[in-house]
Parts: C-alpha cells; structure tokens; sequence
C-alpha cells in the first residue's frame, strides 16, 4: 500500500474527521424523514393504479358512505385486499374514515382527482405513466451505463394509454380555452377554415377535439409511433369519423402536406429525437404568416428555482425516465429535456427562424410558446 493511499478508513493518511465536517444528526434525521415520505407516496402511487384499474375509486364515488364490505361486494373484489388498500387510501389522506361507523368515504373534491375523467383535476392518468416507468427499470440501467436511449415502443402499453389519459385533462379543459386564444389571431383563423398540423399527435384526443371545436378548419396528425395511430384511427371512428381529421405515421422532420396554417407540438416537443430539424420543417411546410406553437410542460430556466415543486420535481422524473431516453433512442439524439424553462424553447423557436417567438401563456401547469413565420 503506497502513502497515497494510507489506511483503511483514511484518504491520503487523512482521517475522515479531517476532511469533513461533523455530522449533523438532526439534518440526517429530517433527511430519513423526507425520503421515507417520497418512498410512502411512490408506494401509495402502485396503489393508486390498483384502484383505477380495479373500479374502486369509481365505486368509492358511486356509493358515497360505505363499509370496506359493502364495497368489496359492490366490486366484487377480494374483501380482505379491499380493506387493506382502504385503509392505505385513509393514512395517505385520500378517502376518509368514521371510525365509529366503519365507513369509509371518496369525497367529491377528491373523486374529481381520482375517479371522474371528464373533471378538470383529473389526474388519475399519471398514475399509469409511473407504473410504466418502474416496469422499465431495468432497461433504464441499461441505457444509462450506454448511449442512454430508450425508444417509446419499448415502452409497456400502460405507459401510452396512461399519457392519453393524463394529458386528456389538459386538452379537455385548456386547449380551446386557453391555449389557442393565448396565440394572436389563430382562433379567428379556425373558425374561417385553416389547416393544422399536430405533431406527435399520440392518441389524437387533441387532434379531434380541434375537429370538433372547429368544423371549418382540417387537422392532419403525425406520429412516428404506429401503434398510437392506429389508435388515434379507432378513436376518430368512436368518434363519428369526422372529415376534417386524418392521422398518418411519420417523424417530425418529415411532415408532408400543407401550406399549413399553423404546425402545432402538445406536449410532444421534447420527446423529439432532433427538434431544431422539426422546428425548421414546421417552418418549411407554414404559409407565409403561419404560426408554430408548441406546448410544453411546466418549468423554470434555473434548476434551483425548481427545488422542492411537485410539477418540477414530477417533470424531471418523467424526463428522466422516459422522455429523454425516448429522445435518445431516435436520429439526433438532442435529449431536449422535459423540463428546463421557457428560455431554452423560445430560442429553439428563434433559431428556426420564427418571428416574435415568446412565451404566450403560462397555466401554472404549462408553458405555451409560439411564433410566426
């Protein structure tokens, strides 16, 4: 052993004592404290799923005050797993106990989160997402000691139709309230006839909901993953096969069609495996005076200013372990990010040549950036 390397418990014949402070014990206390409680609700998450997919949120809501018997009848689920998972639901906060009574309850402000999918707060979907990502874990480790990428496929299916059902809300709810009216002139130009391209259409519940709300104007989808579609197909036909929506297979640099009135990117943005090249061919395929809008999740230019924010600290999970390896996995591999704040995307939008790029609006929950051509 040389005398760089000095003893056992020393660096360089240094003690430990020497070269670090003394250990705080209440910190190391509050620290156990804080990842136990991001450890219960992770746990609290698998269980979440369990009750979306079993029907016991939508039951909770349905029968109002109810025993874990009553319940586990009404559902016809194993009744000693039904009180154990009420009984995870009540110390989490989630449904309440009368302890007196033996009843347990879903109240409405909580089902409107959990079990009612047409609700504003509906987020019950983020839920599947999660449950995906631990599935892949494996494969995870993997890209992170290689080249880091993932492709979307790979992912389990629970991972796609959860996204469907978490952005959902947001089409639902902001779209057409809040998003388009954000960007100067565009819903004028719906309602008179545009066409539109959205791309990394997913599912295509955007896309047709733009249908619905604006009869006049055409919708062209584009993805570069089939199986969504060939989903987003069965779901314009659910939805009565409407004329002015198609959805075709393809990457975002390769976008056919157009002149295009507007390019659109929902949440779709980041993923991409080189969105400069898909920004300058939305620029390619916009008519003179065409807008480019791109919705992204929620985020902050300095990551300090993220610390301890339930949207922040969600996004860069999601961003580690999807959504930047999925960019990984595809030509260019720019790893854009989930999150990073509004800067970096506006210059993206700048750099492909877009007028007047900016941040149009800013929901607390996402940023919509914008330009012209």
């Amino acid at each position: 052993m040389s005398a760089q390397q000095g003893r056992p418990g020393t660096v360089a014949g240094m003690t430990t004592s020497q070269i670090a402070p003394a250990v705080d014990a209440a910190r190391v206390e509050a620290f156990v404290g804080q990842v136990l409680t991001d450890f219960a609700g992770a746990a609290t998450t698998a269980s979440t799923v369990l009750g979306d997919r079993a029907g016991l949120y939508r039951a909770l809501a349905t029968e109002g005050r109810t025993t874990a018997d009553e319940l586990a009848a009404a559902t016809g689920l194993n009744p000693r797993l039904v009180r154990e998972w009420l009984a995870v639901q009540v110390v989490s906060g989630y449904v309440t106990y009368d302890a007196a009574a033996g009843t347990y309850e879903l109240p409405i402000e909580h089902a409107m989160v959990l079990a009612v999918e047409d609700s504003p707060a509906f987020v019950a979907g983020a839920a599947e997402i999660i449950a995906g990502e631990y599935q892949m874990l494996s494969r995870l480790e993997a890209a992170l000691r290689s080249d880091g990428g993932v492709a979307y496929h790979d992912y389990p299916s629970t991972v796609h139709t959860g996204i469907e059902r978490f952005f959902r809300t947001a089409y639902v709810h902001q779209l057409a309230q809040v998003w388009l009216p954000a960007v100067p002139g565009l819903v004028a130009r719906l309602d008179e006839g545009a066409r539109v391209a959205d791309v990394g259409c997913g599912h295509g519940v955007a896309t047709l909901l733009m249908a619905e709300r604006y009869p006049a104007s055409t919708f062209d989808g584009f993805d570069s993953h089939e199986p969504s579609i060939v989903t987003a197909r069965a779901r314009a036909v659910e939805s009565g096969s409407p004329s002015n929506a198609t959805f075709h297979v393809g990457t975002a640099d390769g976008v056919t069609g157009g002149p295009y009135d507007a390019v659109v990117f929902f949440d779709a943005l980041h993923d991409l495996g080189d969105p400069p090249a898909a920004l300058r061919r939305a620029h390619d395929v916009l008519a003179p005076g065409g807008v480019v809008v791109a919705v992204e999740p929620w985020s902050v230019d300095n990551l300090e200013d993220g610390i301890g924010h339930p949207i922040v600290r969600l996004n860069y999970a999601a961003s580690t372990l999807l959504c930047t390896p999925n960019s990984l996995a595809q030509t260019g591999a720019y790893g854009l990010g989930t999150a990073g704040g509004p800067t970096r995307r506006v210059r993206l939008l700048a750099e492909a040549g877009f007028r007047n790029a900016a941040v149009v609006a800013d929901t607390g929950h996402n940023l919509v950036v914008a330009g012209i051509k």
